[in-house]
């Protein structure tokens, strides 16, 4: 009995003894065998570290190489709170709080915890860094990283945009060309103690960054410069909503200058709001007013309908049509053409806009790219709005005439006009000139790109003649005049739309454009100020701005002066 039950217990021990080996020996396989490549990652891991290398983003150029936009290096700060003792928190906080500006309480909720990896700051000073560094302080960690700068400041801010703080573009040409400006990162693999300190002899697998391409814009900082300057004042002058200057080659659609107020510095891009970043020269659509009246002007008279000297009774100042009474500011009776533009008559342009009609109207604004985005290189460009003539009431041929029920951005009415300047030829406007390798290789140019011909090269030519008129005693822009210098340009008072319907009687929108020399136009020049006062008229408030802005570029390219054919 005692024999029989002994050998029992001796069963069951051998039995439990091997199932307990059985279930090691498949512990062990599992390990060995089933898991190995899963805990092997897990082992180089705790010992090894791959540390990515940021590549350079590419810089941005102006047209002449000046810098605009750089990456410097930098140190972000971080900890590893699993490393660091309770009591050493408070010490900790204490030390680093004053070297890189966060509050000790922050500084110790951010220390606390069990986590592997948490910020503390970003893009720290090589000095700051270096302080930090000699402190040796427990679970604390220095990174390399790459900080976007923008030496100009606001300089350009709205068309250069800016990244955020790990490098990504977030608007203007940093998003647009993010892609090209972002290069590829590298990473390095290294060894590490129980302490996650690297041990930097062990070093292996490294692998270089590629960085990114170089950006060259057609700007030229000095032009930008001036244009800032000058649409500064008069933003604060006049008390505007905001303020755009544009400055072009007719020739080649490239840019040199656009400005933009309000504005805001892309280095602290935070603390701006999104007004100051609009760039409202491609963003924004504006009824042009009068400016608008040399694109059915241009067309009367490529349509062989009318010459300079053609003459317009202009009801003395007040005609009525499509049952309104339309008005001029100031009476006319009979007017030549050429004096209809120069005087900016309301009614002489709606005379000239029914030798057209609506569809011929139509065909030819479409033709200056009325209606459609320029097509330029940068994020956020509104197209126009040009209602096709079904839809026109009995007062649209006179309303468009004068600038009112069509839209266009500031840089599309810039383009349409510049159209005048180069022989009839509408071009696309271009802000990118090439891209750049590192190495200084031309990836990509961008070149003059013509949309179509406008108007025949003679009609061009004789509207630049006549809108010269509208700089001299008797135009609407003679403040623009500039002497020694033959300027073509149009004045334009537009009013804005009430929020309640209708047109304002309080709101306008100022602008002046204009070009030169007129007989072989090197540059062309918009200004458009939103609700100035107390004084709004683009003769006035518009045209001196063109004025003092080309007295300057002119000085800067030293341009001879041609010699004036008629007495200004």
């Amino acid at each position: 009995m005692f024999g029989r039950a002994h050998n029992t217990r001796s069963w069951i021990i051998v039995g439990l003894f091997l199932c307990f080996s059985g279930l090691l020996l498949f512990r062990l396989f599992s390990l060995q065998c089933l898991q190995h490549s899963r805990y092997s990652i897990r082992a180089r891991n705790q010992h090894q570290s791959t540390n990515y290398l940021p590549p350079h983003r590419g810089r941005i150029y102006d047209c002449r190489g000046n810098m605009l936009a750089a990456s410097v290096p930098s140190f972000s700060l971080y900890c590893i709170p699993r490393l660091i003792e309770d009591d050493q928190v408070e010490e900790i906080a204490s030390t680093i709080s004053p070297i890189i500006g966060i509050d000790e309480d922050r500084l110790c909720r951010r220390l606390s915890g069990s986590g592997w990896f948490v910020w503390l700051k970003r893009n720290l000073r090589e000095d700051t860094a270096a302080a930090i560094r000699e402190l040796d302080l427990p679970g604390l960690a220095l990174k390399q990283e790459m900080k976007r700068v923008y030496p100009k400041g606001s300089m350009l801010s709205q068309v250069i945009g800016f990244t955020d703080i790990d490098g990504n573009g977030l608007e203007g040409i940093e998003w647009k060309f993010d892609r090209q400006l972002r290069g590829h990162p590298g990473w390095m693999v290294t060894e590490k103690d129980s302490k996650h300190r690297e041990a930097s002899w062990f070093r292996s697998d490294n692998v270089s960054p590629i960085d990114g391409c170089n950006l060259f814009l057609t700007i030229d900082e000095v032009v930008q410069a001036i244009a800032e300057e000058e649409i500064d004042k008069v933003y604060l002058e006049y008390g505007a909503k905001w303020a755009s200057v544009l400055v072009m080659e007719p020739s080649t659609g490239r840019i040199l200058a656009m400005a933009n107020r309000p504005t805001y510095d892309p280095n602290n891009y935070s603390s701006s709001d999104a007004d100051q970043r609009r760039n409202h020269s491609v963003s924004d659509l504006i009824e042009p007013g009068s400016t608008f009246k040399v694109f059915p002007a241009a067309g009367v008279l490529d349509a062989g309908l009318v010459a300079p000297e053609t003459e317009f009774y202009c009801e003395d100042g007040a005609f009525k049509i499509g049952g309104r009474l339309l008005r001029d500011s100031h009476p006319h009776g009979v007017l030549r053409f050429d004096e209809i533009i120069q005087k900016s008559s309301n009614i002489g342009m709606a005379k000239v806009g029914m030798l057209l009609g609506r569809v011929d109207l139509y065909k030819l604004l479409r033709k200056f790219g009325i209606g459609d985005r320029t097509g330029i290189e940068l994020p956020g460009e509104v197209g126009g709005i040009l209602r096709p003539p079904h839809r026109w009431s009995k007062l649209s041929l006179r309303s468009i005439t004068m600038g009112h029920e069509v839209s266009l951005s500031p840089l599309a009415l810039l383009t349409a006009f510049s159209a005048l300047g180069n022989g009839g030829v509408l071009l696309q406007p271009r802000i990118v000139d090439r891209i750049e390798s590192p190495s200084g290789e031309v990836i990509y140019r961008y070149n003059r790109k013509e949309k179509g011909a406008v108007v025949s090269s003679d009609t061009a030519r004789v509207m630049l003649k006549i809108l010269r008129k509208v700089v001299m005693k008797g135009g609407t822009g003679r403040r623009a005049q500039i002497s020694g210098y033959e300027v073509a340009g149009k004045t334009g008072t537009a009013q804005k739309l009430d929020p309640n319907g209708g047109y304002s009687h309080s709101l306008y929108r100022a602008l002046f454009m204009g070009m030169l020399p007129a007989s072989n136009p090197r540059f062309a020049i918009l200004v458009v100020v939103d609700e100035p006062h107390p004084y709004y008229y683009g003769g006035v408030v518009s045209a001196p701005v063109f004025k003092k802005i080309a007295e300057r570029i002119i000085r800067y390219m030293d341009l001879e002066a041609p010699e004036a054919t008629e007495e200004t």
